[in-house]
């Protein structure tokens, strides 16, 4: 390709700062996955590498990761501050979110189906579909503020009664549930905390930190982030090491619990027919960009 049809680097940078705020959102928002935001975008892959190899992989991919984990820095915690701030409709926000991952996911089955699609990997996409619905929907079951479609899937279970304070433990537990939704793509951040009852702690303790109190830094980061660290070391390598010796496997294991997620982010009760309208317009929306950035990303990925 000739350096005058290249995109500018800096154009790249603000691009991929923009994929990853984009990702950081998806972490915080309910029902859906860090994790599946970043196989969207082409960044699940590199990022496993490098967190199963660190060395190796920050010399190979920090071109790509710095503005990336910038962009996730700012996107998640901005975002939760903007819920703290704000009251905003869920049903909206899930139907953006929907969208996003309904205009990406033909280049995801693309991308999955570089390699010939065998027996064993459309029985890993089933298998991992149906175990991430139950695994949601569950979470759907004990959660009021989870998606209706979870709700309904998940009426079968009972509800789950744990009793959950705020101390160092349980912080440690938002860093594991964090660290699983990007590790394993398809498994909700914020439904497993809003059963849990710490998902508002969440949202005030990082409100907390956009105004630079940085009193929350012993108590809520430093618990958050070693939990985080521990779950990375622990399944990082695995996941690693599968997308390099079955790589078909591994992309349709990681597919079938976006099609999962995507289910349950789609709604299926409403406040009325323009409150309806409303959420297919964000659904629409939602699509045409995420459309938008999947050829933004098919293009900087061509100019490397």
């Amino acid at each position: 390709m000739s350096k005058s049809n290249s995109t500018p680097k800096w154009v790249k940078i603000i691009l991929t700062v923009l994929v990853g705020a984009f990702i950081g959102v998806g972490a915080i928002l309910p029902g859906l996955s860090g994790g599946v935001m970043c196989v969207i975008f082409g960044i699940y892959q590199p990022l496993m590498e490098t967190l199963a190899h660190p060395f190796k992989g920050i010399k190979k991919h920090w071109k790509l990761l710095l503005p990336t984990v910038i962009g996730i820095a700012v996107g998640f915690v901005g975002f939760a501050g903007i819920l703290e701030a704000l009251n905003m409709d869920p049903l909206i926000q899930q139907s953006i979110f929907l969208g996003l991952v309904l205009g990406t996911l033909p280049a995801l089955w693309k991308d999955a189906g570089e390699e010939k699609r065998t027996g064993a990997s459309f029985a890993t996409l089933a298998i991992s579909f149906v175990v991430m619905v139950l695994i949601l929907s569950f979470f759907g079951s004990v959660s009021d503020e989870s998606t209706q479609m979870a709700k309904l899937i998940g009426s079968v279970y009972p509800k789950a009664e744990i009793a959950v304070t705020q101390n160092f433990g349980w912080f440690m537990v938002v860093g594991v549930c964090f660290a699983l939704s990007i590790v394993m793509p398809g498994m909700s951040f914020s439904s497993p905390l809003m059963c849990l009852g710490l998902f508002d702690p969440l949202t005030e303790n990082l409100s907390k930190l956009m105004a630079l109190d940085f009193s929350v830094i012993p108590n809520f980061v430093l618990p958050v982030g070693l939990g985080a660290l521990l779950t990375v070391i622990i399944f990082a390598k695995p996941m690693n090491a599968l997308f390099e010796k079955k790589r078909s496997v591994a992309y349709h294991l990681v597919m079938g619990a976006v099609f999962a997620s995507t289910l349950l982010l789609i709604p299926i009760s409403f406040g009325g027919a323009g409150h309806g309208v409303l959420c297919l317009v964000a659904v629409l929306g939602g699509g045409v960009v995420g459309y938008l950035l999947d050829m933004v990303q098919g293009k900087i990925k061509a100019d490397k």
